[in-house]
């Protein structure tokens, strides 16, 4: 009996130290995807792809702007964002500065998002905290908050 215990604590502590190895590499490499995900978001949206941005949105995705406005659903958030950068000229980007896994399959993006050489006023600086969801064995945007950050 000694023996089936022996072999039972080497086997779940071989087990343990191979699931805590594995945990630093699916965390960095869901992190690259979701980076990859910010980006490709934003790309779409640069080059005017309402079928690439409806791709990476989820069917309840809903957005708050900076103005208030809240957007619902991917028809409603990806045509109205695609016309807000067309009437809103200048180069948007997204800065990813944290993400935080909610669970192994949702997260919260957190970054500065900034509009700049804007023919129709000055740069603008805002926060951003996208709400991401693996659906499909891919990241998707279910959720995205814009503000404007506190001097």
């Amino acid at each position: 009996m000694r023996v089936f215990y022996f072999f039972l604590f080497l086997a779940l502590g071989i087990f343990s130290t191979q699931s805590l190895s594995q945990t630093p590499v699916d965390i960095a490499t869901e992190e690259t995807a979701i980076r990859d995900l910010i980006t490709q978001y934003m790309g779409t949206r640069a080059q005017n792809n309402e079928q690439g941005l409806l791709a990476l949105l989820t069917e309840d995705i809903d957005q708050l702007t900076t103005s208030g406005l809240l957007r619902s659903g991917r028809i409603g958030v990806s045509s109205v964002s695609l016309a807000s950068s067309q009437s809103n000229s200048g180069k948007r980007s997204i800065t990813v500065e944290s993400i935080r896994f909610i669970k192994p399959d949702v997260a919260i993006v957190n970054g500065r998002y900034d509009i700049v050489d804007r023919s129709t006023g000055p740069d603008s600086h805002y926060l951003t905290s996208i709400v991401v969801v693996m659906e499909d064995q891919r990241w998707l945007i279910s959720a995205i908050r814009n503000m404007q950050p506190t001097q």
